[in-house]
């Protein structure tokens, strides 16, 4: 759950006529009190946040307020959290130190905010079914360039194969959360053949706010789907090496879906996860002696399963590197910004440390 924004863009083909809508301002920001608990093969892994929502005119971010967070399990054991910081406990040990099973395992989120208390309602974990294999593809499509000329644009999809029933026979809705890192190799020095170009390795999260959900009940008659799309770019440099997905694939309640296409409409109509909401949407989240506060976000809980893939330059049709019309300037500045001189300035959390599980 991230925060949405209310401005949204028409294109038209042919006339265009220039129109001026006014769009309502939020009067003042709404607080988002929002929590997960996921469980993969070790460890359940608890985090939750209280933050308020953005005017109109904010960046894509959001600003945390003061709270103290608390998971409750099967009402009776307390783990407290650090705000917006991940608690891995590995699942033998958890289940030694407070009781219950994994099967019986019921959470529920206690943040206290200013004097008030918030409440979600309990929620359990459902076994997630394990994917089949990710697979890319290109897609190229017509778009206006800035000159309102007709050009093909080549995107590449990420698309999951994964059955629907999870290990207990039960039909599961999913989500996807989609992270990438691609290889980048520095441009070669004419003026010194000595010079050994660094190697790259660039987190890109450009998928992060992404609502990639699946509901079962949409797939009637059907134990699994294939090919669905969980994230497009364009076919750019980011493809020209190597590239690897990290594709988490999530379990979901009824509940938890019935939320997610709430924010997944909403989303589709402004376009970024940090803003104020056009409307009010559900939530499993209640302010102690007042139901009826405004209170905005969800606590969910999710049994994961994560999977790669690697994609190569042959793959996607060998999109051409950032560095190819590079020309070498006459004198090299240590500082200067190009990554293609350094690839340590692409930007943050880039590394010249090949990720544990990459394969050349």
């Amino acid at each position: 759950m991230r925060h949405l924004v209310w401005i949204s863009c028409l294109l038209c083909w042919g006339c265009i006529d220039e129109i001026t809508i006014d769009l309502p301002e939020a009067s003042q920001q709404q607080l988002v009190v929002e929590g997960t608990i996921e469980r993969d093969q070790k460890n359940y892994i608890f985090w939750a946040l209280v933050s308020n929502t953005l005017n109109v005119t904010g960046e894509g971010t959001f600003e945390e307020v003061d709270s103290d967070v608390r998971i409750i399990y099967n009402d009776e054991h307390t783990i407290h959290l650090i705000a917006g910081q991940e608690e891995r406990i590995p699942i033998d040990l958890f289940h030694t130190t407070f009781g219950g099973t994994q099967e019986n395992a019921q959470f529920h989120l206690e943040a206290r905010v200013a004097g008030e208390v918030y409440l979600s309602e309990n929620v359990s974990l459902v076994p997630v079914p394990t994917a089949d294999s990710l697979s890319v593809g290109v897609e190229v499509r017509p778009e206006l360039n800035m000159t309102g000329n007709i050009i093909s644009v080549p995107y590449v999809q990420l698309k999951a194969h994964t059955p629907l029933i999870n290990d207990v026979g039960q039909r599961t809705s999913l989500q996807w959360q989609v992270t990438s890192v691609y290889r980048f190799i520095e441009a070669v020095r004419d003026s010194d053949p000595f010079y050994q170009p660094k190697v790259c390795y660039m987190p890109y999260d450009g998928f992060r706010n992404d609502v990639n959900i699946a509901n079962a009940q949409e797939f009637a008659g059907k134990d699994r789907i294939d090919e669905i799309v969980i994230a497009e770019n364009r076919n750019d440099f980011r493809f020209s090496q190597t590239i690897y997905f990290t594709v988490v694939q999530k379990s979901l309640s009824q509940d938890a879906i019935e939320y997610w296409t709430e924010v997944k409409a909403s989303n589709e109509r402004s376009g970024n996860l940090y803003d104020v909401f056009p409307g009010k949407i559900r939530s499993n989240i209640q302010q102690e002696g007042d139901p009826e506060a405004l209170v905005n976000g969800y606590f969910q809980a999710s049994a994961i399963d994560t999977m790669r893939l690697r994609v190569r330059a042959r793959d996607v049709e060998f999109p051409r590197r950032f560095c190819f019309m590079w020309e070498e300037p006459e004198i090299i500045d240590p500082d200067s910004p190009d990554p293609c001189l350094n690839c340590l300035k692409l930007g943050p959390g880039v590394s010249l440390e090949r990720p544990w599980y990459w394969e050349l």
